[in-house]
């Protein structure tokens, strides 16, 4: 107990990896919160300088949270923007991810001299393959660090203005971690685990409850994303249409479907670990259904299936489909994160982690064909991951881990 006091107490530098919409709200919450000194490692020019320029005139970064009864207000500057990392680590022992996982590889090559004993890793959220993304650019380094990893961003927000304000529009009521048991024994990462939920106050309830991989296997984005993106657009005729879709509340039937489908396998892929390795204990792990119902339980409406749990979650009421205007008209955006992003480190990972484990997994691969050719990349070739590209995502194929108990005992 006293050790874990003496942790809490040495802990007043947040390394803040991140500095779009969640991390201008986290730098906020974290500074007027918890008094902690955040500093932001931003390795995008244009965001890093517009926030930099803010800070010399004297701006203060203000976010509005309007949500069921709640109207507040929290100001509170960085202590630093900056794309040094050195200069960001310096005196850190808490490093929060908060950034797009395509962004992953560079910040942790940039931090991989400045990697000391007793680092947490807290991502928020993580990616399926991020723990593989860690192995790659630190080598025997990542055995340093401690890495908790949450399966979602704790609030649906957007910044208006880079450095000046952003907006919260839902908080989740709770996140689930995963951790390795490891890990969870060690003083300094309950410590730190306690000092971000001071930061990001009483909600969202920072729950680990889960193993690493469970949690890594069990992200939001491949689930979700990559399903409502093919239902709306997997048969598309290729004629503009007249209005933008909204990207939950007017989810198709079938891409409700496809992401039930992604879920199960999900859950099965998990079953079929537990069957290989008896000693993993991977029951946590919930449907898709089930994990929104527990996030978002009053703000749903119409709580009778995934779809209408989709076409009634409040808080995502106002999000569209990303699209391109052609003469007045629409036509679909497919270079955007929901696939640039959730296929290469998302679903791609856990399809790698299948291949190896020897469970098939068809829903996700008739996605990944389809998104592949949407994106202009080659991932799966005949049923295997083995197309041109997989160096780029963050797969295990990507790192050379051919062994199933290399990810389950990682």
């Amino acid at each position: 107990y006293n050790e874990y006091k003496s942790y809490l107490r040495s802990m007043s530098k947040i390394l803040l990896c991140g500095d779009g919409n969640g991390g201008h709200v986290f730098t906020a919450l974290a500074t007027q919160n918890c008094n902690v000194q955040v500093n932001v490692l931003s390795l995008y020019e244009p965001v890093r300088t517009k926030w930099q320029a803010a800070l010399r005139d004297g701006a203060i970064l203000e976010v509005l949270r309007e949500e069921k009864d709640i109207s507040e207000t929290y100001k509170g500057n960085p202590a630093m923007v900056t794309d040094d990392a050195k200069a960001a680590a310096d005196g850190a022992k808490i490093l929060v991810f908060m950034n797009p996982a395509f962004t992953h590889d560079a910040y942790l090559n940039a931090l991989e001299p400045y990697v000391t004993e007793s680092m947490v890793i807290i991502a928020l959220p993580s990616q399926p393959g991020f723990d593989f993304a860690i192995r790659k650019a630190w080598g025997d380094k990542a055995s340093l660090v401690d890495v908790v990893v949450f399966d979602t961003l704790p609030w649906a927000c957007k910044m208006s203005e880079i450095g000046k304000n952003a907006r919260i529009y839902g908080t989740k009521d709770s996140m689930y971690g995963g951790i390795s048991a490891k890990s969870k024994a060690k003083p300094h990462v309950t410590a730190a685990l306690e000092l971000v939920q001071r930061c990001l106050g009483q909600t969202p309830e920072l729950r680990v409850t889960r193993p690493k991989l469970g949690a890594l296997m069990s992200t939001l984005g491949l689930q979700i994303h990559p399903g409502i993106m093919y239902g709306q657009w997997g048969k598309w005729d290729g004629k503009p249409i007249d209005e933008v879709p909204r990207f939950y509340y007017d989810a198709t039937v079938d891409g409700a479907t496809y992401c039930e489908r992604v879920s199960e396998e999900v859950l099965g892929l998990g079953k079929k670990i537990t069957e290989l390795f008896p000693d993993v204990d991977l029951s946590s792990m919930v449907s898709l259904k089930d994990w929104y119902l527990n996030t978002y339980g009053p703000e749903i409406g119409d709580k009778t299936s995934l779809y209408t749990i989709l076409r009634s979650n409040a808080p995502y009421a106002s999000f569209k489909h990303f699209v391109k205007e052609v003469d007045g008209k629409y036509v679909p955006d497919f270079n955007v994160r929901y696939l640039t992003q959730d296929i290469p480190y998302g679903m791609i990972p856990v399809r790698g982690i299948a291949e190896i484990a020897g469970f098939p997994t068809p829903m996700m691969d008739e996605i990944i064909y389809w998104a592949q050719r949407c994106i202009g990349k080659e991932y799966l070739v005949d049923g295997k991951l083995t197309g041109k590209d997989i160096p780029e995502t963050s797969s295990p194929q990507a790192c050379g881990i051919t062994k199933i108990q290399d990810i389950v005992y990682a």
